[in-house]
């Protein structure tokens, strides 16, 4: 500009406002995070037994776990949705309003972004009900973490699906 000065003056303009617009301006105080993991086993009876792990990690760094035992055999991807689905139920039933998740499964996280589109049939309704639980937060944020970063959730499922008892066990 300095090489080819404008011979007329140009207006200045004293109307563009000084606001701050708000552009995501959601603190750090406000957010929860949530971590998630499924686990399916064998048992010595071919059944199937599911274990479920999520954690929660509030705006004040308190730590909240849950585990879940799932009562009917399922693939590994529905396991992985239903960890997704109960730790977005707890997050509502506690009045969680901004949500970050993170789950260590990459399909099930990109299917959630609309990376990738949902080819098995099973795994559609679990899709759909985890995009309706996750649209009723104020602000919602998925993302794939690898599994050494998902190592409490991890544990916690594998855990429950270890020790989820035979349907024939009385105790």
């Amino acid at each position: 500009m300095a090489n080819h000065p404008l011979k007329e003056k140009g207006e200045l303009y004293q109307d563009i406002p000084d606001e701050t617009y708000e552009a995501n301006l959601i603190s750090r105080e406000q957010v929860w995070q949530l971590y998630f993991d499924g686990a399916a086993r064998t048992s010595s009876t071919v059944r199937v037994i599911a274990g479920v792990g999520v954690v929660f990690i509030s705006p004040q760094n308190h730590i909240l776990l849950r585990v879940v035992s799932l009562t009917e055999p399922c693939s590994n991807n529905v396991v992985e949705y239903n960890a997704l689905l109960v730790g977005l139920d707890i997050a509502k039933h506690l009045g969680v309003k901004y949500l970050e998740a993170y789950g260590d499964s990459q399909l099930i996280v990109n299917q959630m972004k609309g990376e990738y589109e949902v080819r098995n049939e099973d795994l559609i309704p679990y899709r759909t009900a985890a995009i309706a639980l996750a649209d009723s937060f104020e602000g919602f944020y998925i993302d794939h973490i690898p599994r050494i970063k998902n190592t409490y959730a991890d544990t916690l499922a594998s855990l429950e699906a270890t020790l989820a008892l035979p349907e024939s066990t009385t105790q």
